[in-house]
């Protein structure tokens, strides 16, 4: 559904269309914050997915309520922590929702993908970043309006890449096709090994909840695998 809709989207709009990025082979790249209210809204006008003091269009390829036609994106930089989303179906606004946070407010459209078993795609916003980890925001319609999607243990999903820190997030299926997430965390250790946590979520009654957890041990070859967002339709890291 998600290719033929971006597909009747590519020749209905006026090129406002999100291109779908492959999944980056490097780490992401910085993203410039507002750490004050004094910083403009503006600032990060270079960005044609970030978000500014005024609407803007982020994608009309996508299917977000799942009824099998497409719908509208829109983001805006509210404030200095306030990153705000609009979806809107046909000529309707059909709901917004503004979301905060405490590490910056970079309000970067990273995009939107089918991530929970509902029909559907959900949107990924960045709206945190430190020196290397990046926060985003999941949201989803539901009863007929955007919601916060948190993950099992927080309300944003942090990923990260650097030369000692790996993080990520893979979607995949278990042995009887249910939808799971895999939320993986190492640290290099002693040589080429890196060590951390596997947690595998499922979705039950509505939201994420941690159904397996294991340690693991990775190669260099692995560890490098694991960083970012692995969900298909979404770029590996930031925009």
């Amino acid at each position: 559904m998600k290719k033929s809709l971006m597909t009747l989207a590519l020749t209905a709009t006026m090129g406002t269309v999100l291109a779908q990025s492959p999944a980056h082979a490097s780490a992401p790249t910085a993203v410039r914050t507002a750490a004050s209210a004094k910083v403009s809204v503006d600032a990060q006008v270079v960005n044609p997915y970030a978000g500014t003091s005024k609407w803007r269009l982020m994608s009309t390829a996508s299917d977000v309520d799942g009824d099998g036609t497409i719908d509208g994106i829109s983001i805006r930089r509210k404030s200095a922590n306030v990153c705000s989303v609009r979806v809107t179906m046909g000529t309707r606004v059909a709901g917004t929702k503004d979301l905060y946070t405490s590490w910056g407010n970079p309000c970067v459209y990273h995009g939107d993908a089918p991530i929970d078993p509902v029909k559907g795609s959900e949107i990924s916003i960045l709206t945190g970043v430190g020196a290397h980890t990046a926060w985003h925001s999941i949201v989803t319609w539901r009863n007929g309006r955007l919601v916060l999607e948190r993950s099992p243990i927080r309300p944003q999903w942090t990923v990260d890449s650097t030369v000692m820190v790996q993080e990520g997030v893979r979607r995949t299926r278990n042995a009887n096709g249910e939808i799971r997430l895999v939320h993986t965390g190492v640290t290099r250790g002693n040589g080429n090994r890196w060590g951390g946590q596997a947690e595998t979520y499922a979705y039950r009654n509505g939201k994420w909840v941690i159904s397996a957890r294991k340690q693991v041990v990775l190669s260099d070859a692995a560890a490098s695998r694991v960083g970012g967002w692995h969900v298909r339709y979404l770029p590996r890291f930031n925009r």
